[in-house]
């Protein structure tokens, strides 16, 4: 943590602390003015020796722009209207940065507005206010000139009236409020348009003027690290954003479309979200939570959670993880990208640039002495085989599958290559899951189920329904019809029958018929079960029943 100038005022033994104590007292009326203001307005201390605490403690060179001319082409990197609005004076260029002076306290949006709308790297400079005062003067008439010959256009920078770094943070900070997961910016013709996905769907956050575009674009590159001359092909880049009590990860994607370079931020990594890597609260049922808790007591073997993307699988295993690593073992992630951090794990993040794909450090993992594994995802061939084989030589792997139902995941692996009786001797369960949204309870209504709805409820659950519920919206769902989602799963525990069954080659159906045999609820079960409790409507459900189909 730096020390504050007022500290380093007393530190120097320039003003007591007797004197810093009485300046926090008068400024508590005083709430537009800063500490340092309220210093100089007393007559405690002078600009120059605040620029000079300034300058040794940010390591911040000090120019006096009376004694050096401004170069006119570090000027006209930066619009008029921005250097006279926000006090600043670009300088010159020096080793490739461009130099700008700035009086105390330096404003670091500003810094960072200047660096996306000139896509330079900006180092500021301390100058006497009074210094940039007199060459902004001159600057002012200009500007307003400028402004009034643009009156009739509508071409006016509006770098100046939505500064790109206020913005974009303002979308974060917003989307992050809002418990989004996604972030959308999508140009169009006319507007420029935000999206964002809250509880699984892209909600509308505003529209704005296409001319906003450009700055946002490329101020969302620098944050990413990617190259903002190139608007030809897709870029992907990530960003730590901390502000306050608020920290989240984003994975910025560019594309480019017709209208310009889309943009698609996602939110990973959300403090908030902590209370979920609770096995306790993943909203499993006693029963599920039971058998998913025998699976992790397991001393080897493979534990898939398969489900579609957004489906909540990667929050189930950072779950198992956290319940893992309260033992005393080595437990090692392999993740592309990594999500959230834990105590008690090392976490790999996957680098296919530099050629570290999930193979490659599964096998360097194994030299490491794990008893837990965890691989983000097994996307291929060589992946299963490794982690296969790992579960089998004595290592509990956990991952995930792209599958619409547990029984589904033998059969991937099998089209990967993985022989029958591998999978049977190295599988310990499969859990599969969605999130759907739940019905407010406050607003939900009911409706007489038509033809089809009675149809397909009593196919998949064998019960009759005469009524359901449907959305309708109120204050307290901010009219959505939905209170929140919750996570519903189908379990897979393998027991020697279907170890045997899956070593044989048995039909997917002859053994998911076993498994409801054996008591366990399908995935479309639970959701026809929710239609009849009233806490979800045949909207949400027919998503789960035709996805797990």
């Amino acid at each position: 943590m730096k020390i504050t100038i007022e500290e380093m005022l007393v530190e120097r033994d320039i003003i007591s602390r007797q004197q810093l104590e009485r300046v926090k007292e008068i400024q508590k009326s005083h709430e537009d003015k800063s500490l340092t203001d309220m210093l100089l307005l007393l007559g405690y201390t002078t600009e120059d020796v605040i620029m000079n605490c300034f300058s040794d403690r940010d390591d911040m060179e000090i120019i006096h722009l009376e004694e050096r001319t401004a170069d006119p082409a570090a000027i006209e990197m930066l619009p008029e209207s921005f250097i006279v609005n926000n006090e600043i004076v670009p300088v010159c260029f020096e080793k490739g940065d461009l130099l700008v002076a700035c009086a105390f306290p330096v404003d670091p949006d500003i810094l960072e507005e200047a660096a996306t709308i000139s896509g330079m790297t900006i180092r500021p400079v301390l100058t006497p206010a009074d210094q940039i005062q007199k060459m902004l003067s001159g600057m002012e008439t200009i500007t307003e000139e400028k402004k009034k010959a643009a009156e009739t256009g509508k071409t006016a920078e509006k770098v100046e009236s939505a500064p790109a770094v206020r913005l974009v943070n303002t979308l974060i900070e917003s989307a992050y409020k809002r418990n989004a997961s996604d972030i959308h910016i999508e140009p169009g013709k006319e507007f420029l348009t935000i999206r964002f996905r809250i509880d699984g769907d892209l909600c509308m956050y505003t529209k704005m003027e296409m001319s906003y575009h450009r700055p946002v674009v490329t101020r969302l590159k620098l944050m990413g690290e990617m190259d903002i001359a190139e608007k030809r092909l897709p870029q992907d880049g990530k960003y730590r954003y901390e502000k306050e009590e608020m920290a989240t990860d984003l994975r910025i994607s560019t594309l480019p479309s017709v209208y310009g370079e889309k943009v698609v931020l996602r939110l990973l990594g959300n403090d908030r979200d902590s209370s979920l890597i609770d096995v306790r609260r993943l909203g499993m049922d006693e029963k599920q939570e039971e058998i998913f808790g025998r699976m992790l007591k397991a001393p080897f073997g493979i534990i898939l959670v398969t489900g579609p993307t957004g489906s909540g699988k990667s929050t189930t295993l950072y779950a198992a993880l956290s319940q893992l690593a309260e033992k005393k073992i080595n437990c090692v992630t392999v993740e592309d990208p990594v999500e959230k951090l834990i105590n008690g794990v090392t976490q790999v993040q996957v680098n296919a640039k530099a050629g570290l794909t999930f193979a490659t450090a599964l096998r360097s993992i194994l030299r490491q002495d794990p008893d837990v594994i965890m691989v983000g995802e097994i996307r291929d061939e060589e992946t299963a085989d490794i982690g296969v084989r790992a579960a089998v030589t004595g290592h509990l792997v956990l991952s995930t599958l792209h599958t619409n139902d547990c029984v589904s995941a033998v059969y991937r692996l099998q089209n990967m290559g993985i022989p029958f009786y591998m999978i049977a001797a190295a599988t310990t369960g499969v859990v599969a899951q969605r999130l759907v949204k739940v019905l407010c309870p406050h607003c939900r209504r009911k409706i007489k189920a038509g033809q089809q709805t009675k149809r397909l409820l009593y196919e998949v659950s064998g019960k009759e329904a005469e009524e359901v519920w449907e959305a309708v919206g109120c204050e307290e769902c901010l009219n959505t019809g939905y209170s929140h989602r919750r996570a519903i799963y189908e379990m897979f525990e393998l027991n020697e029958t279907t170890k045997n069954m899956i070593r044989d080659g048995e039909t997917a159906e002859k053994i998911r018929r076993y498994q409801r045999e054996r008591g366990f609820l399908s995935l479309q079960e639970q959701a026809a079960q929710m239609v009849m409790n009233g806490e979800m409507d045949m909207e949400e459900a027919e998503k789960v029943i035709y996805s797990a189909d």
